[in-house]
Parts: structure tokens; sequence; C-alpha cells
């Protein structure tokens, strides 16, 4: 066996699942008054490692430390209307609350909670602006924590910035994933590469970085300096999957660089050398180890931990002592990087460990107030703001339980 793969076999080792986290034993005290408050979860895709990484940590670990709780699973929502008649059957069978990774129309989803008087918030995501300004005064809309615009920005640039310092060549294809159909995550990291490659390569594109970002079919530019083939779609899909897997075999491409999951185009690369904006997970691990992947900009699955503890906060009654001044809060929370595999290891171990968990019931049970009478909003919102490797790492030295 390869020195590769052994050190694969042992970090999946030490990863033994978040859902055997469930059986340490937290120091903090329990809580156990009935009746248990259901949570819905809104998902985008329940086979993307992503969303299975947070359902491993919510039903695995958050569950069996937090016994009040049970977590409602949506199917892969498609559209506006799935995720609506989700959220109406959800409340319908005692859904107090949604905690999505998703937005098609904020304001229809919040207007559809607030009639059912049910909570909303998006648990890791970015909305544009004044999606987000329409519906902060709503009391039935928690907030959002995520990178915001400026962070999914800069994580399209320095997926763009790695490639050009590595020098590996001047022609590249980008996978823009939902960028022109209102996925302001994919739009605002596509805009970061264009922006890099215009500023590193001192060109001009034929037009405007903000509509070439947002292209609804390949678009290929070809500068004396620089070539770059826009490919847009969720690469999940049949048809969004075989567009781009025939746009790729057209031209000849020195990297890839994509801002959603590209495994179903894996084939296809080949050993491309790849860049993801993505996330900490075990597909990625073996990109690394064995595969094209040179460099990751990802969340990782516990990062979620304090939108839930804002979110149990609201279905038991504190919902208005965690507004800032009445209105829905923003969180940023940033991503981690990796740029070889020695440094994805490391913070993919104390991403999913057993044994040290990035945010563990320690933790959360502080900011909530069922366990702390004192826990307020500013402790909560700093506690997810703390969230970079280095951070995560100086808190598990001081309370290491998991």
């Amino acid at each position: 066996m390869s020195k590769k793969l052994i050190a694969l076999a042992l970090v999946l080792a030490l990863a033994l699942g978040l859902a055997a986290c469930g059986s340490a034993q937290p120091a903090a005290p329990r809580y156990t008054q009935e009746p248990v408050h259901k949570i819905g979860v809104i998902v985008y895709n329940t086979g993307d490692d992503e969303v299975i990484g947070f359902r491993e940590y919510l039903q695995g670990y958050i569950e069996s430390n937090f016994e009040m709780v049970k977590f409602v699973y949506s199917d892969s929502i498609l559209s506006a209307e799935q995720e609506l008649a989700f959220i109406q059957q959800a409340c319908d069978e005692g859904v107090e609350g949604f905690m999505s990774f998703l937005s098609y129309d904020l304001r229809a989803e919040v207007a559809l909670c607030e009639k059912n008087k049910a909570y909303y918030m998006l648990a890791s995501g970015t909305v544009a602006a004044e999606d987000f300004d329409a519906v902060t005064d709503n009391p039935w809309f928690l907030g959002m924590f995520g990178p915001g615009q400026p962070f999914e920005f800069q994580a399209g640039a320095d997926l763009a910035r790695f490639f050009i310092r590595e020098r590996t060549g001047n022609r590249y294809f980008v996978l823009s994933g939902g960028a022109a159909m209102g996925n302001e995550m994919h739009y605002q990291r596509t805009l970061g590469i264009l922006d890099t490659f215009a500023s590193a390569y001192g060109i001009a594109f034929p037009m405007p970085r903000e509509e070439l970002a947002k292209v609804s079919e390949p678009t290929t530019v070809e500068l004396e300096k620089l070539t770059v083939t826009i490919c847009p779609g969720y690469v999940s899909r049949a048809n969004f999957l075989e567009t781009a897997k025939q746009a790729f075999a057209a031209g000849s491409y020195d990297a890839v660089l994509s801002v959603l999951p590209p495994v179903e185009m894996a084939a296809a690369i080949g050993n491309t050398p790849l860049g993801v904006v993505d996330a900490y997970h075990t597909r990625n691990l073996q990109l690394f180890t064995n595969g094209p992947l040179q460099f990751v900009v990802g969340k990782y699955s516990s990062m979620v931990g304090p939108a839930f503890a804002l979110m149990l906060n609201a279905v038991t009654g504190y919902a208005k002592d965690f507004r800032a001044e009445g209105r829905a809060v923003r969180v940023t929370q940033g991503f981690w990087t990796s740029e070889s595999e020695e440094d994805y290891v490391a913070k993919y171990t104390l991403s999913s460990s057993a044994a040290k968990n990035a945010y563990n019931f320690d933790d959360l049970s502080r900011v909530i107030r069922i366990y702390n009478p004192d826990a307020d909003l500013a402790e909560l919102v700093a506690l997810a703001e703390a969230c970079s490797f280095f951070a995560v790492e100086a808190r598990r030295s001081i309370r290491p339980e998991a």
C-alpha cells in the first residue's frame, strides 16, 4: 500500500463519523424538558457531500446531545415551489423553525413561515443585500450565517490567485454553478475569479465582468494572454453535466476552477489540476490524495452549530432576546483554505473527528438560554465568528471535551 493510501486510511480512522460523537458525555447540565422541538432543514441536494457533512453533525451529534431536538429534513429542493411546499408540509407536522441551506425567494419563504408562526434562517449561505434587508424586520426571520458577499468574492479570488501563482498555465475552465440563476454565492465566487484574472493579466474582458459571471451558456473568451471558458449550471443535474462535459472536451485547459462541488465532472476532468470552493469532507480528501485536487476553499460541517444555537433559543421562547436592535442578525463565518494534502488532512481531521469537535456541546450550551440564563446575542455571535482553524484549535486546547 502506498504512503498516501496509508495516510488516507489513518485519517479516515480518526474521523470516525460525527454520529459517534453522540456517545461523548457533555460537561454542561442536560436539559430534558418535553416536548421535542422539531426543526426543519432545507437542502439543495441530499447527495451533496457538504450537505451530508452538515446532516451528520446535526442528526448525529446535535440530536444526541440536545435531546429535546429533532431535525426534519427535506428531499433535494430544486425549485421555489418545492421549497414552499416543504415548508408548509413541515409546519403542518409541527415544525417550529427552519434552518435553510438555500433560498429561491427569501421574501416568500419568510412570509410563509410568518403565516405558520415558524422561524426561518439561512444556516449557511449568502443572499443579496436587498433580499436580506427586505425581511430583516420580520420577527420570524432570525438571520443569516455564512461568508457573506465579501468572503464569497474573496474565495473565488483566492482560487484564481493560487493557480496564477503556481504558473499552472493560462487556459482556464470555470464551473460557475448557479451564478446565472440567482445563486449569489456562486455569482460572487465567479466574479472574484474573473476580477483576479483581469488584474493579474492586465486585461479587459470583451464584456463587463458582472455579465460574464452570469452567462447562461458556456462562453469562451480568448485573449492574447489568457483563455477562459465560463460554464454555468449545477453539474449534479444531468442536463447541465452533459453540457459541461461537452464544453470541457471541446477545449484544452491547464486548470479547472469550480465554485461548486465538481464530483460528477471528475472523470471528465481527469488529471487536469483542479481547485474548488466546497467543503472539508472525505471525497475532497480522496481527491487531494489520489486525484487532481490542488486547492480547496471550504466550509466544515460543525460550523453550523451557532446557527442551531440561535434557532434553539428562538423555539424555546427567547427569539426577541437574540435580535440585533429588533432586527435579524447577519453573522459572518469565513472559509478554511488548503493548498497541500498535509494542511487539508489537519483541518479535515479537526472538522470531523470524534475526539475533537469544532463546535461541541460545551461551546453551544454557553450561548443557549435554557442552559445558561446569562447567554446573550453578543456572545453567540462572537462564538460563531471564532470559526477560523486557529480559533478552533485554541478553543479545543482550552475546552477539549467533545
